[in-house]
């Protein structure tokens, strides 16, 4: 199929949504289909068209001082170029992936080409608890033609919105597990950060967005120190700069900033020294799809310790391929870690089983192939109207 991809958010950014888009792009690719990635931006630099790992990536900017007319903007522009690119290129599918502006303008295309939309927004959650948002999702969910959510979380909620049950799809996030396996050299990066490697490290992939729960990581350190007092913490993840000062401040309350460590944004590329250096993985999340960094460490071959919520349950076998623990309670997660740093063997073995059901359930190859599953439904749907 030839497959048109629509995300605002892409690399070189290092969000979830931008790794997903990425990723399965090139699984795409490798599934013998072709890609083009539309990557509209606000600013003022020139459109460019870019190839990357065989992806033709086409990147707009759109640049405006005034939010309204900048959305208004934003919607026209990418509409033409979407409409001039169909008629040189044929596309069988538009694929979008994020919430605005582009609900907008895959609506002003709604009767030009069958839209899938995945939904893996925490705005949509946010939308979610409040009678007005309940509206706004019913005007955002109205015209794709199928919509794939990564959670359980995000489908029941769709459902209960009114959009119709024949039109959901669950696709869980994925992970190339090529690149993220166990035993990888982590070269010099412990010294690179001043850790020691002979001492556990366990560490949370999250940017420090307040949805991700890091709060609760940061608070859950001296429960676990009081048992292993030698524990150190790496958190791998940038943004938000006032809760990094806010996380100093617990730290130093408690005299606890010793061996913890922001790295601050890191490329993706380097994801898999960090998580080969590590003994445990933490996902603290209050709103979660099936996170790809969650599932990045599984891959990896670290057990995954991780919060009940959103899709992080989808992912985490308790007991089997990690453990799952109650949101907003560090206490929880500390019990957590100390059980899985007491017992050596038993780290072994739940990061063996994670990665094993990466293989069997959630590399990118096998994600692609069920997302093309949804597209020839949508068009054998189309075509039937």
């Amino acid at each position: 199929m030839n497959i048109l991809t629509l995300t605002s958010d892409f690399l070189p950014n290092v969000g979830g949504m931008a790794t997903h888009a990425h990723e399965l792009s090139k699984a795409h690719l490798q599934n013998g289909h072709t890609v083009h990635l539309i990557h509209p931006v606000f600013g003022n630099e020139a459109d460019r068209v870019e190839e990357l790992d065989g992806i033709t990536v086409h990147k707009l900017f759109v640049n405006s001082s005034t939010p309204k007319i900048k959305h208004l903007l934003y919607i026209s522009k990418v509409r033409k170029y979407i409409l001039a690119l169909m008629s040189e290129h044929p596309q069988d599918i538009l694929h979008w992936h994020d919430l605005t502006p582009n609900c907008w303008t895959t609506y002003t295309l709604r009767n030009r080409i069958p839209l899938v939309w995945t939904n893996h927004t925490s705005n949509y959650l946010e939308y979610y608890e409040t009678a007005a948002g309940k509206r706004k999702i019913k005007r955002y969910l109205g015209h794709p033609h199928a919509i794939i959510s990564p959670s359980d979380e995000l489908y029941q909620k769709s459902e209960a919105t009114g959009v119709r049950k024949d039109r959901l799809y669950f696709i869980s996030n994925g992970v190339d597990a090529t690149k993220f396996k166990p035993g990888l050299s982590f070269g010099v990066l412990d010294k690179d950060y001043g850790l020691d490697i002979a001492k556990p490290i366990i560490i949370c992939p999250r940017r420090l967005e307040p949805k991700n729960g890091v709060e609760y990581y940061i608070r859950s350190i001296p429960y676990v120190r009081h048992r292993h007092p030698d524990a150190q913490f790496l958190i791998v993840g940038g943004g938000w700069p006032e809760e990094k000062e806010r996380f100093l401040g617990i730290l130093n309350d408690a005299g606890q900033e010793h061996g913890v460590v922001f790295t601050g944004n890191v490329p993706n590329t380097q994801m898999p020294q960090f998580y080969a250096m590590s003994d445990i993985a933490a996902l603290p999340s209050l709103m979660e799809a099936t996170s790809i960094s969650g599932l990045e460490a599984m891959s990896s071959g670290l057990p995954l310790v991780g919060t009940k919520v959103g899709g992080i349950p989808q992912i985490i076998d308790d007991g089997n391929t990690g453990i799952l623990v109650e949101p907003r309670n560090p206490e929880d997660l500390a019990a957590a870690f100390n059980d899985l740093l007491d017992v050596e063997e038993r780290r072994k073995q739940l990061g063996a089983a994670a990665r094993e059901r990466v293989e069997r359930e959630f590399s990118w190859l096998v994600i692609s192939e069920k997302t093309a599953e949804v597209y020839r439904t949508v068009l054998e749907d189309q075509q039937k109207a």
